[in-house]
């Protein structure tokens, strides 16, 4: 059996622009201290869940009893229009019940074809997916920290299958996808990238918009953010160069929603909870809630006034 030809249908048929293989082992020892550094400056922020299960952070093998490969699948959404306050992501319906059930099927495809046992991971198990995703030749880390695709840029979404079954590896790209002009950095509303790879989640809005609960800090500027930020790869060239060359369209539960699209922060300050819910049901706009909804809206409205 063609394994590599049995991924790759598996993967192009649910939908992902981009997919690749790595061995299922330790972290490098580097790179997991360079985590550690930053968790320990607590430039994670609020995101204290960072933190926690560090054996699991390091050794993927923990997630799955005999784990033996670990797929890593991009997917695009990137947007053909956007939003002035939305992130893109966050245009059509929640990533991670959409990407689940698209990797489902590809667990199962695998599970027919050779056996074993699966996982599948959607950014809620504490896998390093960045980490995995390089090892897996899906992409590379730019200045801003951000995986870029080859062939989709940096608007993508990544999903994980753990599997008992031994996959051949995918090689690392071998060359670096970042222009390194430094464009992400310099065009950081909130000057939370440190030129070097670095996020500092503190200042960062995708991080202050969804993840921080209560008031914002004081003197905070959302530059007109009600949910996520997209700038850093709006700005990067070498974002929009993969992107163009056509094999990054959003799929179907991704796409924006005009409702969505129109959306203002006036409109958000004076949304009910009704309202929300009947806007945000299936979205990962729910993370956020109406309180947190509202609040950065009469941020913004309160600072533009």
């Amino acid at each position: 059996m063609d394994v590599i030809a049995l991924l790759d249908s598996l993967c192009l048929r649910a939908g992902a622009c981009r997919w690749g293989v790595a061995d299922a082992a330790p972290v490098d020892a580097s790179d997991a201290a360079l985590y550690d550094a930053w968790t320990a400056r607590g430039a994670h922020g609020c995101m204290a869940y960072m933190e926690r299960y560090a054996d699991i952070r390091r050794d993927p093998r923990l997630l799955l009893e005999g784990a033996r490969s670990v797929v890593v699948c991009a997917f695009s959404y990137r947007q053909p229009v956007h939003s002035a306050h939305i992130s893109d992501y966050a245009l059509g319906a929640d990533y991670h019940g959409a990407l689940r059930e698209r990797m489902e099927g590809v667990a199962t495809g695998l599970r027919e074809a050779l056996g074993g046992a699966t996982r599948v991971c959607v950014d809620s198990a504490p896998l390093r997916e960045r980490y995995w995703a390089v090892r897996a030749g899906v992409g590379g880390t730019g200045l801003s920290g951000r995986l870029i695709v080859p062939g989709a840029g940096a608007d993508v979404m990544l999903a994980e299958l753990i599997t008992t079954a031994a996959l051949p590896p995918s090689q690392p790209l071998g060359r670096s996808v970042c222009d390194g002009c430094r464009a992400c950095v310099r065009s950081c509303p909130a000057g939370a990238l440190d030129g070097s790879g670095g996020v500092d989640a503190r200042r960062c809005l995708s991080c202050l918009t969804i993840e921080h609960r209560g008031e914002l800090p004081e003197g905070t500027d959302l530059h007109g953010r009600l949910v996520g930020c997209d700038v850093c790869s709006a700005v990067c060239p070498a974002s929009r160069r993969e992107a163009a060359q056509g094999c990054s369209d959003v799929i179907d539960e991704l796409r924006a929603r005009p409702e969505v699209l129109a959306l203002t922060p006036a409109d958000a300050a004076a949304m009910t909870r009704g309202r929300f819910k009947a806007l945000f049901a299936r979205s990962a706009v729910m993370r956020l809630r109406l309180d947190g909804l509202r609040r950065n809206a009469f941020h913004i409205l309160n600072n533009n006034s």
